[in-house]
């Protein structure tokens, strides 16, 4: 029973974690200033991009099964949600298993595009490249923008990074301010 409890303050913790993601990915900035488009894949791109800096701070701390336990919660929430968005966006039962699956597919290329930008040696200039694919589908032609952004994403690695992993896993952390 003890076992049970454990998970399921794990999962409670993943949704909470998800509702701050998607909060963070909802902010007008993104739209209104840095042009990133306010349609559902726009959304589902910062929603993924934010859950890939989660995702990142958490590996940080190496093998720790709680923690690979949240990674897998919150995927799980996410890709509930994706569900549950398509279904009420009235995609028919038998075509949401197959747009899940492409959407997880979208997913985890991007966040493992994210993470191998995130911890490489140009971390700015390789942010730009993986933002510039997935955030604008490489069509944003102002740089200054697109630099605001990849300075915005190198920000939140930060502040996600002065947050302990026991933050994380109370989901009582925090993004950065956007600006």
């Amino acid at each position: 029973m003890v076992f049970l409890r454990r998970n399921k303050k794990i999962k409670e913790a993943a949704y909470v974690l998800f509702n701050k993601i998607v909060a963070q990915a909802r902010d007008p900035h993104f739209y209104e200033t840095w042009k990133v488009a306010d349609t559902l894949d726009g959304r589902f791109d910062l929603i993924i991009l934010h859950m890939a800096l989660v995702i990142n701070r958490l590996e940080a701390d190496g093998e720790d099964k709680k923690i690979a336990l949240l990674i897998r919660f919150l995927q799980e929430v996410l890709f509930d949600n994706m569900d549950m968005s398509l279904r009420e966006m009235g995609v028919g039962d038998m075509s949401v298993g197959k747009k899940v699956k492409a959407m997880a597919e979208a997913c985890y290329g991007r966040i493992a595009a994210y993470k191998k930008a995130i911890r490489s040696e140009d971390i700015k200039g390789n942010l730009a490249v993986s933002l510039s694919r997935n955030i604008y589908r490489e069509k944003m032609t102002d740089d200054d923008i697109l630099a605001q952004l990849a300075a915005y994403t190198q920000q939140q690695v930060d502040v996600l990074n002065s947050q302990s992993s026991q933050d994380l896993l109370l989901a009582q952390f925090s993004f950065g301010e956007i600006s």
